[in-house]
């Protein structure tokens, strides 16, 4: 469970084939117009991303009672922080599977997208150590100018622990912020 999701796992019912997702809900009770907006454009941001490093949505829709939904990839794995403890990374592995991610954060910003939640429970590692990049759900999109899209909810989202300058200030966002997030 998150903010305004929970996340299940699910499997395709139809007997068409058979494949295991991350299925992302909205949860009860958070059918606030601004949510909803935010949810759908989490679910519009994450399916215009095509990275290996970032989980892929597969397929979307509404619930029987109304709730938008999203399925995703499913990653099998550990926090990059819970990982790199459990097989005590070395420093090397370490930059490498931050290497990694900066790639998909690039990617991202490519397509003018910002993450503006970038923390270790956000990179999920697999089995294999392959880092992947989830929960877009405060991302923006930025103007082809580079600046902020404007919200119009004078909300600030943030991870504290990890919040660039600029937001924990309320100050306009941009690529910086997450460069900032993932050193």
């Amino acid at each position: 469970r998150g903010g305004m999701g929970e996340v299940w796992l699910a499997e395709r019912a139809d007997g068409e084939y058979r494949q295991q997702v991350a299925l992302k809900l909205l949860k009860r009770g958070m059918d606030t117009q601004a949510i909803l907006r935010r949810f759908l454009q989490e679910r519009s941001i994450l399916a215009r991303l095509t990275h290996p490093r970032i989980v892929r949505v597969l397929d979307g829709g509404m619930s029987p009672d109304g709730r938008p939904w999203y399925a995703m990839d499913q990653v099998q794995g550990r926090s990059a922080t819970e990982y790199a403890a459990a097989v005590a990374l070395p420093v090397e592995a370490r930059v490498d599977l931050v290497a990694q991610v900066a790639d998909a954060v690039a990617y991202a910003h490519a397509q003018l997208v910002v993450h503006r939640d970038l923390k270790p429970s956000n990179i999920m590692v697999d089995a294999d150590g392959v880092p992947h990049l989830l929960d877009f759900g405060i991302a923006k999109l930025l103007e082809e100018t580079g600046e902020e899209t404007v919200t119009g909810t004078g909300v600030r989202l943030l991870s504290p622990a990890y919040a660039a300058p600029e937001q924990i200030l309320g100050q306009p966002v941009g690529t910086a912020t997450d460069v900032y997030a993932l050193g």
